[in-house]
Parts: C-alpha cells; sequence; structure tokens
C-alpha cells in the first residue's frame, strides 16, 4: 500500500511546494493587479492582461492568471466564470487567492468596481507579512538562546559544582555519563 501511494505521495508534495511558493507571491500579484485595474480603467480582462504582461517575480501566479484569462474571455457565462475562477483560487488555495478569485468574478460577471476589495486584500497580505518576519525573528533568537545560552549553562552549572560544591571534575564527569540517572 505504501509502494503503490508513493507516486500520489509526490504529486501531492509537489502541488503543495507549488502552492507555497504562489502564496508568497501574493503581495506582489495584488499590489500589480490593483496598479494595470486603475489604469485600465477598471477593465479587468484588460487589467489581468497587463499583469501577465509586466508583472516580475509571479513566475507560478502569472501561469494561472493567463489560463483563467483564457477561460473568462472564452464565454459570458457566469456559471463558467465562477468554476474559471473556483479553478484559479484552487491552484493557490489560499484565503487572498479566494478572495482575489471573487473580485475577479464579480467584476467580469457584473463590472462592479472591485478597487475597495482590492486594496483590502493588499492590507491584509501586508500585516501577514509583517507578523510572518517577526515569527521568523523570533524562531532565530530563540535558535540562538538554544545553541550559545544551553552550553554556557551546562558549563557554568559544571564549574558551579566543582568550586562550590567540592565535587572533583572526575567524579563529577562520572556521575554524569557511567550512571543511567546523570546519563
Amino acid at each position: 500500500a505504501l509502494i503503490s501511494s508513493m507516486p500520489y505521495l509526490l504529486l501531492r508534495v509537489r502541488v503543495e511546494s507549488i502552492r507555497r511558493r504562489s502564496s508568497f507571491e501574493g503581495e506582489k500579484l495584488i499590489s500589480e493587479f490593483l496598479c494595470q485595474y486603475r489604469i485600465s480603467g477598471l477593465n479587468i480582462y484588460r487589467a489581468i492582461e497587463q499583469v501577465i504582461l509586466v508583472s516580475e517575480g509571479t513566475k507560478i501566479t502569472a501561469r494561472l492568471l493567463f489560463k483563467l484569462l483564457l477561460e473568462l474571455r472564452n464565454t459570458g457565462n457566469p456559471q463558467v466564470i465562477k468554476e474559471a475562477t473556483e479553478r484559479f483560487a484552487y491552484g493557490i488555495n489560499t484565503n487572498w487567492s479566494r478572495m482575489l478569485a471573487n473580485c475577479i468574478r464579480i467584476s467580469a460577471e457584473s463590472g462592479v468596481n472591485v478597487t475597495l476589495a482590492l486594496e483590502d486584500i493588499q492590507i491584509q497580505l501586508r500585516e501577514a507579512r509583517l507578523l510572518f518576519e517577526e515569527r521568523k525573528r523570533l524562531n532565530s533568537e530563540s535558535a540562538r538562546m538554544v545553541v550559545f545560552l544551553a552550553p554556557l549553562m551546562y558549563l557554568g552549572t559544571v564549574v558551579m559544582s566543582v568550586k562550590y560544591l567540592g565535587i572533583s571534575l572526575g567524579k563529577l564527569m562520572g556521575n554524569q555519563f557511567r550512571t543511567e540517572q546523570g546519563f
């Protein structure tokens, strides 16, 4: 069963790694999308086309947007538009991609101005990036504490045991490594 499920597991790992990389493209994509949406006069089709042409650093999401644009231009049916935007959102599988897909669907179906919604997504992504950077900083601080502080504290306890408790270094090492409790 494990061997037969291996191709599925490998493909699943690959899909999840692609999704993870594409989720980090969100802030760039939304920023460029919002800019192009305003430049194109609130025309969602033209905005998607311009994002695909000019965006840098959004390799995965640009490919998904290209597929979405092809599907949107080939239909006017609201149900087909909904399915196409759901496939786009599923390709990235994040909350911001679902919100962007919903904005694209609403704008493509009825031509509603979705600028405020796009700005809101951009603000949320900016806050998420700041939280991610803060979490990364805190994790690196704790790793440094473990790497530097734990050995220093161990050496300090050894020195204090020898100096203040009067235990010889040989007996301390014997108790530390030759007994079951110490080891």
